[in-house]
């Protein structure tokens, strides 16, 4: 849904890409350097961070060092992580802040982190978790930039904060962050399209004979484009469902299972109840929920179309 072209040539566009992403890396290692990592975890963590990956060389994750300053870092890096990379290639060649405030998508990305984080600490404080500054703080936002970029690195238990919270993390698993970026879910990209294409359609059932597009940074997009969005958002939604379905057949409790497979489908790794912070992570699931789950994490991070396209009988045809 994003194809910039930044330079004349698309070789030139993927290096100046590789550009930017090697120095935020090799920025990141060295400040991570700088604190309580040595420069193996400083490495591995810079690689996992700025990839959205969210792999680490320690079983607890980032809370492994307790520390606030690595946690405020890797928010910073995972949040950038989650920009459309052809926005942050345009600010590294001169471009200014203004490009990127310009955009639609980065916007609302701000929108949702922000509205996502005075939530968190609504639900935090509501649950007696708010024990000092630092949780109502640096962890609700790094919960969230984590789970929206799908990164999934862990520095706290997010479980403990309630019910309230586990639903907005289905949502932030769900969209994830912007297109042009490393990070999985449906991208909020998507989800612009889809509201404003629903607004279109209810403004046209009040004035039938209306004549109105969808506009994403000031460009019409093609009802095509449109038509092929909304129909990736709704098998998006079917393939959740029916995973969930399949891992509550293997015996998983079905708030776990439908996590889980959220989880996966995003690309996020993060877990709830028997899989969560506080079980045993992915480990205690059956054999063949850990092959049904793999399938799905395949289908998440190659978008959908990609591997489906195989099943249609149009494809071999040809």
């Amino acid at each position: 849904i994003t194809h910039e072209k930044l330079r004349p040539r698309i070789s030139q566009t993927a290096k100046g890409l590789w550009g930017v992403y090697g120095m935020l890396s090799l920025i990141l290692c060295v400040l991570l350097w700088i604190g309580p990592l040595n420069f193996f975890d400083s490495i591995c963590h810079a690689f996992s961070t700025m990839s959205t990956g969210g792999f680490s060389t320690r079983n607890n994750s980032i809370a492994y060092w307790d520390s606030n300053y690595v946690k405020i870092i890797t928010t910073i890096f995972m949040f950038l992580g989650g920009v459309n990379f052809s926005l942050l290639y345009k600010i590294c060649h001169g471009e200014g802040l203004k490009s990127l405030f310009r955009n639609d998508t980065f916007r609302a990305y701000l929108k949702i982190v922000s509205l996502t984080f005075v939530a968190f600490v609504i639900a935090i404080v509501a649950n007696g978790q708010a024990h000092t500054v630092a949780d109502v703080t640096i962890d609700p936002l790094f919960q969230i930039i984590t789970t929206i970029t799908s990164t999934g690195l862990t520095a706290s238990n997010f479980e403990s904060w309630g019910p309230f919270v586990l639903a907005l993390l289905f949502l932030l698993m769900f969209f994830g962050a912007c297109a042009g970026s490393t990070s999985g879910g449906a991208k909020i990209d998507r989800m612009l399209y889809l509201l404003k294409n629903t607004s279109n359609e209810l403004y046209r059932s009040i004035h039938p004979n209306a004549i109105r597009s969808v506009r994403i940074n000031s460009m019409i997009m093609s009802p095509e484009t449109v038509n092929r969005v909304i129909a990736f958002l709704c098998i998006y939604v079917i393939i959740v469902a029916a995973g969930g379905i399949m891992l509550t057949a293997f015996g998983l409790p079905i708030v776990d299972s439908f996590f889980s497979v959220f989880s996966c489908v995003s690309n996020v790794g993060l877990g709830a109840g028997v899989t969560g912070y506080s079980g045993y992570g992915f480990e205690v699931l059956p054999d063949i929920a850990k092959w049904v789950l793999s399938v799905f994490m395949l289908i998440g991070r190659l978008e959908l179309f990609t591997v489906l396209i195989l099943f249609t009988p149009a494809f071999w045809s040809k």
